[in-house]
């Protein structure tokens, strides 16, 4: 068993995403206190439907409305698996150069809830607890290895210091509900965290997070993207073909590289796919089966659902766990890694350059080391750095595969 430890801080600790489309390192703390809440395809909330929460951080105004998407395209994912379900964004946008009603306009989404009040966890909290049957939490957004970043001001979850809170929503979630943390360095901390405090599977990134532009073979980060192959209409992730006008062609993924940006440089060790952590009694497998349950709602070059054959599934499986780059083959190059070690029956391959961490359901063989401010509290932007030894028998990317596999044939 993994025991992960970190040096949390938590007080003054401001969220930071390493963004492909603008590297800034300031993060400003003024604006509006105001949330909005939306539902997809319909005009009011039910509090009976099973319901799939999605929420966008705020991008601080100095982001575009990539995180809105990101959220978006996920949402409608699971519009097309559920159709009998209910999907909820909550969000209070903050994009560059536009109020939050004229983003919402843009992706035609309707505004049931505006209020005037800072996303902070407790009114988060507050509107998950309407909804009787949570199958799914989806973050999308600006986060560090202590928190995930809902407002501009005042909007940080930290979930070992919101504990009691977060608690509340517990009987609220379906027998295998789970979380997602898409931004940067979720893995570190919160999403074991989390998944002690709401006894639910929760992912996270153990690295930065990038913007992935949907292309005619898949989706591409910046560095990589070949503009003239852009799709203006999503014909592969969803069964019924969305135009990307509807805020369904870009997806927050895992760097395939070790973080390097606001807090420091975490050069000692990374993963290039966001693990899953299942801290709680898992002796029904609980954990596999939800994770076999996210990737069938995965937005990647295949529309799956819960009757995909097993190559499918694999095809979907290997896109979540693997990177693509302008080099066609570095993405072949880890499929046909993590199928040799399969074969082998050894579980050693390492996708992730340099020091891959090694991690279980539980944790990882890491902490994450700061200075603290000068002045104030909290940790000194720049000075973090990853505590870890080298992995020589590095096996986590092998094993995660497997459970994913052994969810879905629980599954069936």
């Amino acid at each position: 068993m993994m025991l992960l430890v970190v040096l949390g801080f938590t007080t003054n600790v401001f969220a930071y995403v390493d963004r492909s489309e603008d590297d800034s390192s300031s993060l400003s703390n003024k604006g509006s206190s105001e949330y909005l809440v939306t539902a997809l395809g319909q005009s009011s909330l039910n509090a009976e439907k099973t319901t799939h929460i999605i929420v966008v951080g705020s991008s601080m105004k100095k982001d575009s409305d990539q995180f809105l998407q990101t959220g978006l395209i996920q949402g409608y994912k699971y519009r097309e698996m559920y159709p009998a379900h209910q999907v909820v964004i909550i969000t209070a946008p903050d994009v560059n150069g536009a109020d939050n009603d004229e983003v919402f306009q843009r992706f035609n989404l309707p505004i049931i809830k505006l209020v005037d009040a800072t996303l902070n966890v407790y009114n988060l909290v507050n509107e998950m607890l309407f909804f009787n049957k949570i199958a799914s939490f989806d973050y999308y957004g600006h986060s560090s290895p202590w928190a995930i970043k809902l407002a501009k001001k005042n909007g940080t979850i930290e979930p070992g210091s919101h504990k009691s809170t977060l608690q509340k929503v517990i009987p609220r979630f379906t027998k295998l509900a789970y979380a997602t943390l898409n931004g940067c360095n979720g893995g570190f901390n919160i999403a074991p965290e989390l998944s002690t405090v709401w006894g639910i599977p929760a992912s996270g990134s153990l690295t930065s997070t990038k913007f992935e532009r949907l292309q005619v073979d898949g989706f591409y980060k910046k560095s990589d993207r070949d503009d003239s192959q852009k799709l203006s209409v999503n014909t592969l992730s969803f069964k019924d073909a969305l135009d990307c006008k509807k805020g369904v062609c870009w997806r927050l993924k895992t760097a395939r590289k070790n973080y390097s940006s606001y807090w420091g440089s975490f050069e000692d060790g990374g993963l290039s796919f966001p693990k899953f952590f299942c801290n709680f009694d898992n002796s029904d497998k609980r954990c596999e089966k939800a994770m076999a349950l996210q990737l069938f709602s995965f937005p990647s070059v295949k529309a799956i659902d819960k009757n995909a054959n097993l190559e499918d599934y694999k095809t979907v499986l290997f896109d979540y766990l693997c990177s693509t780059a302008k080099d066609k083959n570095y993405f072949k190059r880890c499929v046909d890694g993590i199928k040799n070690a399969v074969a082998n029956n050894t579980n050693r391959f390492q996708a992730h350059p340099g020091n891959a961490l090694q991690c279980d359901f539980k944790g990882c063989n890491a902490r994450i080391k700061c200075k603290k401010k000068i002045f104030g509290s909290g940790p000194r932007g720049g000075s973090c750095k990853v505590i870890t030894t080298p992995n020589t028998n590095p096996t986590t990317l092998v094993r995660e595969y497997k459970a994913f596999l052994e969810g879905y044939k629980l599954l069936k």
